[in-house]
């Protein structure tokens, strides 16, 4: 008996599509918990298939006045079991996901929302005219939302 390996999703392949490459801008921190002052930075995503295409790798750096201020590494795949993408994220403030965070694409736009002890924070992902947005959001109580980061960046 042959055994069939299992394709590539195309809702992967979408997220592929729009995603893979190296992305470089100008960002927005706005004044949050975790960075009282906020101020501007400049962004790097490095992003590339995995695993046959099965999954997205994601490498993020933020630079603030000429240094790296923090890192970040993504996995994103898609869940045909689950009818869903399954977002994780590493960096470097060492806090470990527990499990993956449901996220959904539709159309150009990619999101996920975390709920934790510390409040509520969403992930925004849209692809529109060659360029790339990223925001996050956060909320103490998932209904009211206030901006923490803004991003836009152009494939290189």
């Amino acid at each position: 008996m042959d055994m069939q390996m299992p394709k590539v999703s195309q809702e992967m392949a979408r997220l592929t599509e729009l995603f893979a490459g190296t992305w470089r801008g100008e960002e927005t921190l706005h004044p949050s918990e975790w960075d009282p002052v906020g101020g501007p930075a400049f962004g790097t995503w490095t992003v590339r298939a995995g695993v046959d295409g099965f999954v997205l790798l994601v490498d993020y750096e933020e630079e603030r006045d000429g240094k790296v201020a923090y890192r970040g590494h993504g996995v994103h795949g898609w869940d045909g079991r689950q009818g869903t993408f399954l977002a994780y994220w590493f960096d470097n403030i060492g806090i470990l996901p527990s499990a993956g965070i449901r996220a959904q694409l539709d159309g150009d736009r990619y999101t996920y929302e975390e709920a934790s002890p510390m409040g509520h924070t969403r992930f925004t992902y849209t692809w529109a005219d060659g360029t790339f947005s990223f925001t996050i959001e956060r909320s103490p109580d998932g209904a009211t939302w206030s901006p923490m980061h803004d991003g836009r960046y152009r494939r290189v």
